[in-house]
């Protein structure tokens, strides 16, 4: 059991620091993190367009009319072509579509805050500030959308640091007290047993 506790707390180590890496390279050079996200996604896409060929035409003939691998392929194939050989154009579009979603999430709503301002203790004035302040930042995204992508970036960027930083020295915590757990099982194990003996 211990070894097992040290063996997973030193994995989830491993893992904290290269998240915690990546998310320093999120906080400092947040456009290429992007652009090269946008790369791995489009080969993903295409190496995920590859597998669905693959198992469309490993497939028995009757059971190819139900399948619809073969057009699935083509489009993940000719997406994650247009990412990989565009990736730049389309990382630069994200945060206008980014920003029109949350000023149409935030329009929709302030209609329901209108709607429920009648109802008794409906807490329609929260809803209706929270929503303004949603359309606002939207449109903030959508006058600067290239340095808001990037300021966003690097918020995220600082949020995974902090939270994997936390992560280690919980997992270090563990590992270190292994030792101090296998001590209190083994005194609890020998008091049951005298318990036992004296019944």
């Amino acid at each position: 059991m211990e070894k097992y506790i040290r063996k997973l707390g030193r994995n989830s180590i491993i893992m904290s620091i290269i998240l915690l890496v990546f998310g320093l390279f999120m906080f400092i050079k947040p456009i290429s993190t992007i652009n090269a996200l946008m790369m791995i996604f489009g080969i993903l896409l295409v190496i995920d367009g590859l597998v669905h060929l693959v198992s469309y035409f490993s497939i028995k003939n009757e059971y190819r009319f139900f399948s619809s691998e073969l057009a699935q392929a083509i489009i993940y194939i000719i997406l994650g072509f247009l990412l990989v050989c565009n990736y730049n154009t389309i990382s630069s579009f994200l945060p206008i579509i980014l920003g029109i979603w949350i000023v149409v999430d935030s329009i929709f709503k302030l209609q329901i805050a209108l709607n429920i301002r009648d109802i008794y203790d409906s807490h329609w004035g929260i809803l209706l500030a929270m929503s303004i302040i949603n359309a606002l930042l939207g449109a903030v995204i959508l006058i600067n959308p290239f340095e808001s992508l990037a300021l966003l970036t690097m918020c995220c960027g600082a949020i995974l640091m902090i939270v994997e930083l936390i992560s280690i020295f919980e997992s270090f915590s563990i590992i270190s007290r292994v030792g101090e757990y296998q001590k209190i099982e083994k005194q609890i194990e020998k008091k049951v047993k005298k318990v036992k003996k004296e019944k």
